[in-house]
Parts: structure tokens; sequence; C-alpha cells
């Protein structure tokens, strides 16, 4: 009977753990972004958000990246789909992203509204004061399912 409470206990601890909840983080334009899970293939449009990514623990989910960016080293290894002046919609797409990240006053208003009509959660970043850091650390962190790392 003991053996029979134990295996309950531990199968029901593995269904409770299979249900995660969503994951829910704010941007920089005041958006909510409302992940089903933790991104697993983000795709990031700025230099400065892929090496935030990369700092905040998530660099094993970046797929792609906006020229330009090559730091950390891993970076470089990465797909490119594009600048600030044009993104590769066709390219974003392959990819299969779970998550775009965008600077929002880097990249272009007509591409962040063609990306939005993608169906994919864009993540809209604007970092205006130092004190930032940290915060958007953090929510990359919450959004990759890496808050550890993110935090430290």
């Amino acid at each position: 009977m003991r053996h029979l409470l134990l295996l309950v206990g531990l199968l029901l601890g593995v269904t409770a753990g299979a249900a995660a909840p969503a994951v829910q983080v704010k941007d920089d334009a005041g958006s909510t972004i409302t992940l089903s899970r933790p991104a697993q293939r983000i795709v990031s449009l700025a230099p400065h958000l892929t090496e935030l990514l990369f700092a905040a623990g998530a660099g094993a989910q970046v797929v792609g990246v906006g020229a330009y960016s090559d730091y950390p080293a891993a970076a470089k290894a990465l797909p490119r789909v594009g600048d600030a002046a044009m993104l590769d919609l066709e390219r974003i797409l392959v990819l299969k992203p779970d998550l775009l990240v965008v600077w929002r006053d880097g990249n272009s208003p007509q591409q962040l509204q063609r990306l939005s009509t993608l169906g994919i959660p864009v993540y809209a970043s604007e970092l205006g004061h130092l004190a930032d850091i940290a915060s958007t650390l953090r929510r990359f962190g919450r959004l990759a399912g890496t808050e550890v790392a993110a935090n430290e």
C-alpha cells in the first residue's frame, strides 16, 4: 500500500508539472505578451537584444538574428534575417519562431506591423535608461524559462 501511495504521488507530481501556467510579460510598448509555455525558438531583430537574450540565459533558444549581431561569438553562427531597413519575412517564417524580439524604435513601423500579422508573438523593447537593462533581462528570462540565469 505504501508503494502504491508513493507511485500515485509521483504520478500526480509529474502531471502537475506538465500543466505549466502560461507565461505573461508586459513589453516596453505596454503590450502583454502571452505564451502557452516558455519560448523555445526566438528571433532577435537587434544586436543589443541578441546580447541581452544570451545574457539572460536564452542563447540556446535564439534561432535567428538581425544583421550585425556578433556578440557573443555564438550569435555569429545564427541565421541572419535582415536589418533595421529590411527584414526577410520569409526567412523569419522558415525559422518557425514562437517569439520575435524587436527594437521598438530601431525597426521600421511598417515592418513591425507586417510582423504582427504573422501570428507570432512580438516583444517590443525600448531601453531608455541604464536601469532598464536589469528589468529587460528578467523579462527575457521569464519569456524563455531561464529566470534563474537572468536573475543572476
